[in-house]
């Protein structure tokens, strides 16, 4: 008697051969991939409309690398939350959160509270990040497995004017935190360890945020990214700067009367003796504020007399009458 076998279907599908592992040899495990932190960015807004489109544009740009971008209304009377409310239409990762209480720090501090992510971005309605912006902030943050650095930042150039690279070359020379360093500093393929924050272009791990977010000041008559810093460096934190995430701001702060100017960046030394470092605050008085002041002098004339649309300079646009942007 024959005994009848059945047909076995034919796959089509190629076959995966494992191989055996011989006796004896060590078992190979694989490890999964870190979890890569997830960033929020937080853009603080107070009458913005002429910048927002931009920002958030090349912010949704980068959605791949970004859980989520907050923008804090501070009370803004134009249309900057309807263009806001436009790009959340397609783009879901996109939210506002409203802050009643007046000032930079009272939206900042807002922002930062209610974001989610592993790692929070502050960067300002005007900043322009490159594309690649994102994607090295996050690599930057999952490679510290260690976790050396408690925040980041790069710098701000700014957009639109002449010769704005040299103007930022002086700047940075004359800081009292950066003399004798500052091409070492801002041109550093590798982080650089710096005692504060910018405020255009900082990021902060979540429990950094929580470790000093009582012990940041809510005055507005210091700088609020400076203290930052500071806060960090005092609860055993450090502040890491990469040139590679340098972004580009307005020059908006650069165009501003000179007394408006100095009543500004007399918040430096006033933030440093806050801190009870008496000596940069001297240092900054002193040496700095000065120095910066006559800088700036010649910035605004340069500027004043330059025409962005057509591109040349006429002695009597200086004589245009300005005003000063009101600062929240």
């Amino acid at each position: 008697m024959t005994a009848t076998v059945p047909d076995t279907p034919v796959s089509d599908s190629p076959v995966t051969v494992r191989p055996v592992p011989q006796a004896g040899a060590p078992e190979v495990t694989t490890q999964p991939e870190p979890r890569r932190p997830r960033l929020s960015v937080v853009v603080p807004a107070y009458n913005e409309a002429g910048v927002l489109g931009e920002c958030l544009a090349r912010l949704t740009a980068q959605s791949e690398h970004i859980a989520e971008i907050i923008v804090v209304d501070n009370n803004s009377t134009d249309d900057g939350m309807r263009i806001v409310a436009g790009v959340m239409a397609e783009h879901p990762s996109v939210r506002i959160v409203h802050e009643t209480s007046q000032g930079l720090v009272h939206a900042r501090n807002a922002g930062l509270d209610a974001a989610t992510g592993d790692i929070i971005a502050r960067i300002d309605a005007d900043t322009r990040v490159p594309e690649h912006w994102a994607r090295t902030v996050v690599d930057f943050f999952a490679a510290d497995t260690g976790g050396t650095w408690a925040a980041l930042c790069g710098r701000g150039e700014a957009y639109g004017i002449p010769f704005s690279g040299r103007f930022d070359k002086w700047k940075i020379a004359l800081h009292p935190l950066s003399r004798g360093k500052a091409s070492t500093v801002t041109q550093a393929p590798e982080p650089s360890d710096v005692p504060v924050l910018y405020g255009s272009n900082m990021i902060l791990r979540r429990d950094t945020w929580q470790a000093i977010r009582t012990r940041v000041s809510m005055r507005r008559d210091v700088f609020e990214d400076v203290d930052m810093g500071l806060c960090v460096r005092e609860t055993g934190g450090r502040n890491a700067f990469l040139a590679s995430i340098t972004v580009g701001v307005s020059p908006r702060r650069m165009e501003t009367g000179v007394a408006s100017f100095v009543r500004y960046m007399s918040c430096l030394p006033r933030t440093f003796l806050l801190h009870k470092q008496f000596g940069l605050a001297l240092g900054a008085a002193v040496v700095y504020l000065p120095a910066i002041t006559v800088l700036h002098t010649g910035r605004l004339l340069l500027l004043r007399s330059y025409d962005t649309e057509s591109g040349t300079f006429a002695v009597t646009n200086i004589l245009r009458e300005r005003t000063d942007r009101i600062i929240p």
